[in-house]
């Protein structure tokens, strides 16, 4: 098994509770998970993975990654691996003033969360964010060059389905690029899905506009994402793209797996399976390590034969989306 992403949690918490992660009553979900372990032995997990199967890129994810206080020594040791690409998916909520300090340590892109452009709406869908604090962080992980900026849209029936042509005119404003979710019944999310989930067709047809010209980009069977190069009449460019889970699964080529805070392996969202990999730290010698940790990726990756969602993550929060 080769080329590996690795989606790293490196926190179960987050200050906000999206209505399509989070229940609105904190007692409902165990957010903070099992204890968080120390970022030295998170770093050893991933190069574990890195050393025997190669591991081509790093996603930090959350909860929210930023509320993690080690986070850019975290980021910098993960460089300092070698590894091709390292990524973080955020809120933004906290991004602005630590934007420049990871770029430093060597984060190279992000992916922030902005479902809508109406300040209202934001702080009913996230429960409490702030659509300025995200828009600030957007900006500074501009002058930071962490590039391209990815802005991800869960879009809600009902919700926010009639803002995904302002908010692919805001990429092209802005110089991001913009992907479009349907949403996955994981979680609490699958408690209301029936009434907001919105399928890709939709979303592409809700796109359609006079004066914009689509281009489809190439498309490797590993990636979720199917992209599109978009240009408007004044002559400015985006990456729309569309991450259709449900109505185009990618299960059978997906080469991700997920590392939880707590030390949890997970190979599908669209399976509730957990594998330890405190076993993996504990090994008393380097082979015995790599015995381990062969045994619990090919366990990760057969899970992978999931093609529905009746066994799901019980919570996005603790395994990173």
């Amino acid at each position: 098994m080769h080329g590996l992403v690795v989606r790293l949690s490196v926190t179960a918490r987050c200050q906000l509770r999206c209505t399509y992660c989070l229940p609105e009553n904190p007692g409902r979900c165990a957010q903070g998970g099992g204890r968080e372990l120390a970022g030295k032995a998170l770093v050893r997990l991933v190069a574990a993975l890195h050393d025997r199967f190669h591991v081509r890129r790093v996603r930090f994810t959350g909860g929210e990654p930023l509320l993690r206080r080690d986070l850019p020594d975290l980021i910098e040791a993960t460089a300092a691996l070698g590894i091709a690409e390292l990524a973080m998916t955020t809120n933004g909520q906290l991004l602005a003033p630590q934007a420049a300090e990871l770029r430093r340590r060597g984060l190279q892109r992000v992916n922030i969360s902005l479902d809508t452009l109406d300040p209202a709406r934001f702080g009913e869908i996230s429960r409490g964010g702030s659509l300025a604090r995200t828009v600030d962080g957007i900006r500074a992980a501009q002058v930071a060059g962490l590039n391209p900026i990815k802005l991800n849209v869960v879009v809600l029936r009902g919700r926010n389905d009639g803002e995904v042509g302002n908010l692919l005119h805001f990429a092209l404003q802005t110089g991001c690029h913009v992907r479009f979710l349907e949403l996955m019944p994981v979680g609490i999310a699958a408690s209301h899905w029936a009434t907001t989930w919105v399928g890709h067709d939709e979303i592409r047809d809700r796109l359609e506009q006079p004066g914009l010209m689509w281009t489809e980009l190439p498309w490797s069977p590993q990636e979720t994402c199917r992209d599109w190069q978009v240009r408007d009449r004044a002559g400015r460019e985006t990456v729309c793209g569309f991450i259709a889970a449900v109505t185009q699964p990618f299960c059978a080529s997906c080469r991700r797996v997920r590392i939880t805070a707590d030390g949890g392996l997970h190979g599908c969202l669209a399976c509730n399976t957990r594998y330890e990999l405190r076993p993996v730290l504990d090994a008393p010698t380097a082979a015995v390590a790599n015995v381990r940790l062969r045994f619990l990726l090919r366990a990760a990756f057969r899970d992978k034969r999931t093609r529905d969602f009746t066994e799901a993550v019980e919570s996005m929060c603790q395994v990173g989306g």
